[in-house]
């Protein structure tokens, strides 16, 4: 390599001395030419102002002696003749003046000029006033016509008028001198130039010639080790393919193992999302700004009832949903266990909070409308969501924390924030799930039950309805608004069901009165649950004394699921009541397509049917569509005896209500 660097070097040194050449000679070639044209219009002018000036005062001495001749030719007055001579003499006189003004303006502009030349154009300047004094003496005696005087000054004007042309000459010849020199010195230097670029366009080639035969021995060289490295080349190939074949295996073996750790460790096996312990991995190695739990609502009675397979199926198809809802989106996405799925966004991701939450936002209410198929099948579900903000070691519990507030106010969506202390939620709900399981436990899980009151034919029996309540390890009692969230977030509320399907049917075998028990479509969608239900039915000898209330009605979407339950609970004999009737248009639908025997007049319709006439029209014409379909009808939430008179005037035919009895244990309502 350093003998290649050499030889561009000298390659180089020789094109830039060979180029350096030319340019000085080029440069030496433009600069003479600019010269001789310089020299070519100076010496013009000398001359011209030169041969002006001997021109001038040569016509001027011819006029002064045209001048003297007519005198002694012409015999008439003389002042008539000489007065155009006079007058041409000014002409001639700023000729004169004016050529030796531009020869001084020359010598001025031109400093390199010879000291003679200057010494003699100072000497034709002196001279040029000697001349004027004698030219003016002479036409002085013209005009005196004085022969002597003329004669004299005559001769000195002649005299005078010979020198100027002897000095002009001379001026001339200097001036000639003086470029003659320059030409000289100028050849001197275009030979000097023509030697330097002979000189340098011979080393230059040397230079050249040497480096090229270098670079042709290095290339010779060069191939000649290029073609041994070929051949080391070769035999390194073969012994590298032997090598690899070898290890191919083995690598492909060990490629698939750790692929297949990686993907069992990182990846959610039923919908081939990044799973839990990527989550907690990258919670760590990004720096997370909003993190959203989402949950599929009631997605573990869809599993029940069509079992773990489809529900597997229906897990997939909501990963896939998901992913492609955020593709576009600065988000990642998770399957961290079950039906739950985390959306994070990263910090460096210019997304606000406002504009976090509505992408989940529009994720929910697009999953709500989406309609999946599977097997000749279609399901539709909802989603809660609880989001939270950056915290890398609770960042993942505060978004539980917020979806269990989410689930427990029966909001799709809930943000976390501190100022609603939700950890502190949190550790309640915890507290209160010990309550549950406790309960459960140690048969804590008591029925409570309040009279339904016969307000139109008093003959008939009084019904209660069987309402559960939940009994700590104090002794204290607690409402079921307080737990049954709990329960259904941490999967006990089956438990909680089949503890008070227990209860009521022990106490209707125990004391032979009717009772109504409350059925959540989530019951209905629980196989367990059923299962445990119509098991206990099958040998019970008082079904036609239970009644089943369905709740949730606006809930019920897939109507042969819930026809088929009451078509086999009306196959045991078993009354139907549909509760909160009233609070939405749905509920119209159900009175006329399901097989009801009572219908449960809404809460917000009775509290105000004394006094809103609109309440009041809404409770009769229920009471009046019930009476054409052969069905009862119950009034909810009597509190005084205004609302008692007016349902009854209205022809409501029981009434349910703190105002007629509080929910209380059986022996302390019958007194036992």
């Amino acid at each position: 390599m350093k003998i290649q660097y050499k030889i561009y070097i000298s390659l180089i040194m020789g094109l830039i001395l060979l180029i350096s050449a030319l340019f000085i000679s080029y440069n030496n070639i433009n600069n003479n030419s600019k010269v001789l044209k310089v020299l070519d219009r100076n010496q013009i002018k000398i001359n011209f102002y030169a041969n002006k000036l001997n021109y001038a005062i040569k016509n001027d001495q011819a006029q002064i002696l045209q001048t003297i001749l007519l005198k002694h030719i012409v015999f008439s007055d003389i002042s008539e003749t000489i007065a155009k001579p006079i007058l041409i003499n000014k002409n001639i006189n700023r000729e004169i003046s004016n050529s030796v003004k531009k020869l001084s303006q020359y010598a001025q502009l031109n400093s390199h000029l010879s000291m003679r030349f200057v010494k003699t154009l100072h000497t034709i300047k002196n001279r040029l006033k000697a001349y004027k004094l004698v030219r003016d003496s002479l036409i002085d005696a013209i005009r005196a016509n004085d022969t002597i005087d003329i004669q004299d000054a005559l001769y000195g004007f002649n005299n005078m008028t010979n020198k100027f042309a002897q000095e002009t000459l001379t001026l001339m010849e200097l001036a000639n001198a003086d470029i003659y020199q320059k030409i000289y010195n100028l050849k001197k230097i275009n030979q000097e130039s023509s030697y330097i670029l002979i000189f340098s366009f011979i080393l230059s080639s040397i230079m050249i010639l040497l480096a090229i035969f270098k670079l042709h021995s290095l290339q010779t060289n060069l191939q000649t080790q290029l073609q041994r490295a070929l051949v080391a080349e070769t035999e390194l190939k073969n012994a590298q393919k032997k090598l690899l074949s070898y290890n191919q295996n083995l690598e492909e073996e060990v490629n698939k193992v750790s692929s297949e750790l990686h993907k069992k460790i990182y990846t959610n096996p039923i919908s081939g999302l990044h799973n839990r312990n990527k989550l907690l991995e990258d919670i760590k190695s990004y720096n997370f700004m909003y993190m959203a739990l989402l949950n599929i609502d009631k997605f573990q009675s869809f599993n029940d009832i069509y079992g773990e397979d489809t529900g597997n199926v229906a897990l997939r198809l909501t990963g896939e949903f998901l992913e492609n809802m955020i593709k576009d989106l600065p988000l990642l996405i998770y399957h961290i266990g079950g039906d739950e799925f985390a959306i994070v966004c990263i910090q460096n991701i210019n997304t606000d909070k406002k504009v976090f939450t509505q992408i989940i936002e529009n994720i929910i209410e697009k999953y709500k409308n989406y309609i999946f198929s599977y097997d000749d099948k279609t399901f539709k579900f909802s989603m809660s969501a609880g989001i939270a903000t950056a915290n890398e070691d609770k960042m993942l519990a505060y978004a539980d924390m917020a979806l269990r507030d989410a689930k427990k106010r029966n909001i799709q969506l809930a943000f976390f924030d501190e100022d609603k202390n939700l950890e502190q939620q949190h550790k309640e709900d915890i507290k209160c799930r010990k309550k549950i399981e406790f309960a459960l436990k140690y048969n804590g899980i008591l029925s409570y039950f309040q009279p339904i009151i016969p307000i139109q034919d008093e003959s008939k029996p009084t019904k209660y309805e069987s309402l559960v309540r939940l009994k700590d390890q104090a002794g204290k009692i607690i409402s079921p608004f307080k737990f049954l969230n709990v329960a259904k977030a941490h999967r006990l509320y089956s438990d909680i069901s089949h503890q008070v399907i227990k209860n009521t049917l022990s106490v209707i075998q125990k004391h032979q009165i009717p009772i109504s028990l409350n059925m959540s479509l989530a019951d209905m969608l629980n196989v367990k649950t059923m299962e445990y239900l119509f098991t206990t039915l099958d040998s019970f000898e008082y079904n036609h004394l239970l009644t089943i209330e369905l709740l949730e009605t606006e809930d019920f979407q897939n109507y042969n699921d819930v026809e088929a339950f009451c078509k086999k609970v009306k196959s045991y004999n078993i009354k139907i009541a549909l509760d909160d009737f009233g609070s939405g248009y749905s509920n119209f639908s159900h009175a006329l397509r399901l097989p009801i025997d009572y219908i449960k007049i809404d809460a917000t319709l009775i509290s105000k049917v004394d006094k809103d006439e609109y309440s009041k029209i809404m409770v009769k014409t229920i009471v009046d569509l019930a009476k054409r379909l052969h069905v009862k009808t119950i009034a909810e939430f009597v509190a005084s005896q205004e609302i008692l008179d007016t349902v009854r005037e209205l022809g409501v035919d029981y009434a349910q209500g703190y105002h007629l009895g509080k929910p209380l244990s059986i022996e302390e309502q019958l007194g036992s």
